[in-house]
């Protein structure tokens, strides 16, 4: 038989990590002889902001369709937005040259798929009268009470925008796409309270305060409405960065006209 005894399975590697004693157990002391020898620490380095993702021709494509808002719509939001902005909330406000009416958030597509889908939206858009809409309250999701998002409230023939959500949501499924299962809630987004900061007590009374006031004022109101005419639908992919979302649109399609029907 050999002498030679069975190599042990105690871990011996250099970056190997002692177990830490549990709470409540005796601990060397600080300057006992069995207390380990102070080490010098380091200090820590800065994080690196996130890095921007290289894309290539075979990067998925980050889609959204949505309804193009008009310059005095937008002029509204960049007026309302730089009035919050002076508020001490924990919010992410949002670009108002980025604003736009959500109808349908794709996320990451297929460069194939999303080649497939602009082709099959022209229909579908097509079939769908232009409306008018104007801008109305502001207001809260999911309620006041608890906001999470922020935004600016629609008035006028909404269910036509319905049944053109609807419409465009029928080609994503004929196309596989999934839909959301949340109910569609036509809004503009103005920005998004803070995930860390949603439980601060005193927050949804100061927004609630501050809504009131806009609308007591004129500033963003019902009875002062902005004209918002739905005229077309676009297909816009979103590059993301560290500086924020960039959009592109991808394609344009138009509703149809009444006036121009024969």
């Amino acid at each position: 038989m050999s002498d030679r005894r069975p190599p042990s399975h105690r871990s011996h590697r250099p970056d190997a990590t002692p177990a830490t004693p549990p709470d409540g157990a005796d601990r060397p002391v600080q300057g006992s002889p069995d207390a380990p020898r102070k080490k010098r620490l380091r200090r820590p380095r800065a994080p690196e902001p996130p890095r921007r993702v290289e894309e290539t021709v075979d990067s998925a494509l980050r889609l959204f369709i949505a309804v193009p808002i008009p310059e005095a719509v937008t002029a509204l939001v960049d007026r309302t937005v730089a009035t919050l902005m002076r508020e001490p909330w924990p919010v992410k406000w949002s670009d108002p040259h980025n604003a736009h009416i959500t109808l349908h958030f794709l996320g990451d597509v297929d460069p194939a798929a999303a080649e497939v889908l602009r082709l099959a939206l022209a229909p579908a858009v097509a079939a769908n009268d232009a409306f008018d809409l104007r801008t109305a309250d502001l207001g809260a999701f999911p309620t006041i009470r608890k906001p999470r998002v922020l935004w600016l409230g629609l008035w006028g023939p909404v269910h036509r925008l319905e049944t053109l959500h609807g419409a465009i949501g029928a080609t994503l499924e004929s196309l596989g796409f999934p839909l959301e299962e949340r109910a569609f809630s036509p809004h503009i987004t103005l920005g998004r309270v803070r995930a860390d900061q949603r439980n601060l007590r005193d927050l949804p009374q100061r927004i609630r305060a501050r809504f009131e006031a806009l609308a007591a004022s004129g500033a963003v109101s019902h009875t002062h409405p902005v004209p918002l005419p739905v005229t077309e639908v676009q297909l816009i992919r979103s590059h993301l960065s560290p500086q924020g979302a960039r959009y592109e649109v991808l394609a344009t399609y138009p509703l149809r006209r009444p006036d121009a029907e024969t």
